[in-house]
């Protein structure tokens, strides 16, 4: 999706250009994406604030990414992202705290604005190990029901089982996390479904129930189009977070340890598609740069940060 939105960025800026005063407006929002590109990440933001409205004065059309007000949404965020890469926790919080704050302002009219902001948002907090300040973000998002963009709704829902389990509510969380059922009760599989399964099974161990997350484990791994060991990294990942933010930092650095070794030297079936199979292998670094440069650790954060540019990944994706 993020890189969607930076060939949005790139080569789509003349949406803007069509009714602006300057001809030249195009050429200098594409050269916002180039500066993106090029992890100029600041520069970037003080061309767009050149460049677009101040974020009261913004158009509410609300019409999609290829509308004005959602093209400035897209340019907004990917600043928002390109600052979360960079570790720049600081700088990504005032973005969308900033852009969050001016769609609330303006009430019912900018609605459509808050999804993007709030999720992201929300994100920022959690990889940061600030659950409850993203626990009430992910309340609000799950409150939207059908107005949530899809793109935005497997995010909230793993983010806020996530946080319940910190909370304690891990009954809540087990029954939050349950995969859903076909409309005829029929059983849905794992397959294309990893992230709510693996998250469940985590759910479940942590409220008690370990022979039974033991056997869900068992059948994910079985039913599952992916590797054994993607699921199992997704399911420790998950573990490593939670330890984390529960101050067990040595337990979590583990778990990160162990699975940016393992994909150093171990395959995956050709079954899995290229670009998932670069995602999963990668999965794991760009969580422990987090996990590094949260605990201040910014110079082993910034070796990983390289590794993950070598093998082409830019806002948190990786192709």
């Amino acid at each position: 999706m993020l890189r969607l939105f930076l060939a949005v960025v790139l080569l789509s800026s003349a949406v803007l250009a069509q009714n602006a005063a300057s001809p030249s407006l195009d050429e200098r929002l594409s050269d916002v994406g180039r500066l993106l590109e090029a992890r100029s990440t600041s520069e970037a933001e003080r061309l767009i604030r050149q460049l677009l409205p101040k974020p009261e004065e913004e158009p509410s059309d609300g019409g999609g990414i290829f509308s004005t007000s959602g093209f400035h949404d897209v340019l907004w965020a990917m600043v928002g992202y390109s600052y979360l890469e960079a570790h720049d926790y600081a700088a990504a919080e005032r973005v969308a705290g900033e852009r969050l704050r001016a769609a609330e302002a303006r009430g019912a009219a900018a609605a459509g604005h808050l999804p993007i902001y709030m999720s992201f948002l929300a994100e920022l907090y959690r990889l940061q190990g600030k659950h409850a300040a993203a626990y009430p973000l992910y309340m609000r998002l799950l409150a939207l029901d059908d107005r949530l963009p899809a793109d935005f709704q497997t995010r909230t829902e793993l983010g806020f089982v996530e946080c319940l389990i910190l909370r304690g509510e891990t009954a809540t969380a087990e029954m939050a996390s349950r995969p859903a059922v076909d409309p005829d009760g029929s059983y849905v599989g794992p397959s294309f479904h990893e992230a709510f399964f693996n998250t469940h099974a985590v759910a479940m161990e942590e409220a008690g129930h370990r022979p039974e997350a033991a056997e869900f484990e068992a059948k994910i791994d079985a039913e599952s189009r992916r590797p054994p060991a993607a699921n199992q990294q997704d399911r420790d990942l998950l573990r490593a977070r939670l330890m984390s933010a529960r101050k067990q930092n040595a337990a979590a650095e583990a778990i990160y340890r162990k699975w940016t070794a393992y994909w150093k030297t171990a395959g995956t079936p050709g079954i899995v598609d290229p670009k998932e199979s670069l995602q999963i292998r990668t999965t794991a670094l760009i969580a422990y740069g987090h996990f590094l440069s949260v605990h201040g650790r910014s110079r082993e954060a910034q070796a990983i940060q390289a590794q993950l540019v070598a093998a082409g990944c830019r806002f948190g994706t990786c192709e």
